[in-house]
């Protein structure tokens, strides 16, 4: 999801509470405004200590509890004003703000799910329009997509001219896929702020998935236009022509972009990409490694595996592929590449067939890992599991590779008469020496047999 724009609706920490201290409390008064004082000098650690002799002067007063739970709110106390909040609210049951405050430090604690409970108390008793949009992102972060855009609605009838309330509605309706809504809510963002690039980046993205690809891209270059040194775009309109596998179209973009020097790990692994399709594999080793200098991406890493392997640097290909297995467990992608490479150089063939094992798991209909599991279990031994796979792999696509495995399992079983017939299978699609070789042995053992 596009990240929301937060609106700057209002001070969440000062001045919202119109609780005022008992004035026949004189004592406790004198603290509070000797406290104030010392806080409105920056000096918070007497400050906090005249709260506090204020409230034992007046411990009734949950004002006080509130007031001291803000001041430790600005100094990242945030489980010590939990504590004088659930006191003031012991107090008194019916202030907004003594909600609002909890609500607000239950946030900054990422507990989302107390202070989603706590800001509705909050905003029942009393409307604040800047801890309205913060219950509105928590309702969008914790995937409340309904509820968000409801909210969102609330503090549009409040502000109808703040364009971000808008936009970050449109992508609250994407989530909800009501993309004819979502797009009515990025042109009113437009209207009421032309000069907003996401505004448009967000129209891009709605027709694409539309397929209007023209007027895609036409908000895509109205965002280059409006904001030319933010990257986004730039990766938008590329991947689109990538998509396309239009590299006429690239070109002229990526010039403009390594012209502006636009700190893009999108952007550098596009270059990475196109370089390791043109085989220019120092050059793409040289953008994979700049893209992930700038942003950490298990696919980043994956494909800086293919190309050290392209290279022959077989140490280097396997830390990336475990680089990008650690980023993400369930990468399949490169637990198969890494695993069936392991089987090749006869090394870690436990672990490697774990890895496959995963992969197939994963996905279960890919024909490739099912060769992968295949030949993992025709390395441990095991030829009646190593045949169902490779057959399974076989019926799912028509690879060399394959074929070249049923022949090497077959020849083991000493079925020389289906060795011979695979391995001609796989060698009417990709000839090899070896493989002409294999079959020559192979008919020379069968001729013997004969005799």
């Amino acid at each position: 999801m596009r990240t929301l724009v937060l609106a700057i609706l209002g001070l969440l920490l000062v001045g919202c509470s119109s609780v005022q201290l008992d004035t026949t409390k004189n004592t406790a008064r004198k603290f509070y405004i000797q406290g104030l004082l010392y806080e409105s000098d920056g000096d918070v650690a007497d400050a906090l200590s005249y709260y506090k002799k204020s409230l034992e002067a007046n411990p009734d007063n949950s004002f006080i509890y509130s007031k001291i739970a803000r001041t430790l709110i600005r100094q990242g106390k945030y489980d010590e004003a939990e504590k004088m909040l659930l006191k003031a609210l012991s107090k008194n049951q019916k202030e907004a703000e003594n909600y609002l405050y909890l609500g607000l430090t239950y946030y900054y604690l990422k507990s989302y799910e107390k202070a989603i409970v706590f800001l509705e108390k909050g905003l029942k008793i009393k409307e604040y329009p800047s801890y309205r949009m913060i219950l509105s992102d928590l309702y969008a972060t914790t995937g409340q997509y309904e509820k968000a855009f409801n909210s969102y609605k609330v503090l549009i009838d409040t502000f109808p001219s703040n364009f971000l309330l808008y936009y970050n509605s449109g992508l609250i309706l994407e989530k909800l896929n009501r993309n004819d809504e979502a797009e009515n809510y990025f042109r009113t963002s437009i209207k009421l702020q032309p000069a907003f690039s996401k505004s448009y980046i967000a129209l891009g993205s709605i027709n694409e998935e539309k397929n209007n690809i023209k007027e895609a891209l036409n908000y895509y270059n109205k965002a280059i236009e409006i904001a030319p040194e933010d990257p986004l775009p730039y990766e938008k309109v590329l991947e689109l022509y990538l998509k396309q596998n239009n590299f006429k179209e690239i070109e002229p973009i990526l010039t403009v972009a390594i012209k502006k020097n636009l700190q893009s790990s999108k952007i550098n692994g596009i270059l990475g990409f196109i370089s390791f399709q043109n085989k220019r594999y120092n050059d793409a080793e040289i953008f994979y490694k700049r893209a992930l200098a700038i942003k950490e991406d298990d696919e980043l890493w994956f494909n800086l595996g293919i190309t050290y392997d392209k290279m022959g640097k077989k140490k280097d290909m396997e830390t990336c592929m475990r680089q990008a297995i650690e980023l993400n467990p369930e990468y399949h992608l490169a637990l198969n590449y890494l695993g069936y490479s392991l089987l090749l150089e006869d090394r870690n063939i436990d672990e490697a067939f774990r890895m496959i094992q995963k992969a197939v798991k994963l996905d279960p209909e890919n024909g490739a890992y099912l060769d992968s599991l295949g030949w993992a279990y025709y390395k441990k031994g095991n030829y009646a599991l190593a045949e169902k796979y490779l057959k399974k792999a076989q019926a799912k696509e028509k690879d060399p590779e394959i074929f070249e495995h049923l022949g090497y399992l077959y020849d083991k079983t000493k079925d020389i008469i289906r060795a011979i017939y695979w391995w001609a299978r796989s060698q009417e699609i990709s000839p090899k020496n070896e493989i002409s070789q294999m079959i020559e042995k192979a008919k020379q053992e069968l001729s013997i047999r004969k005799k």
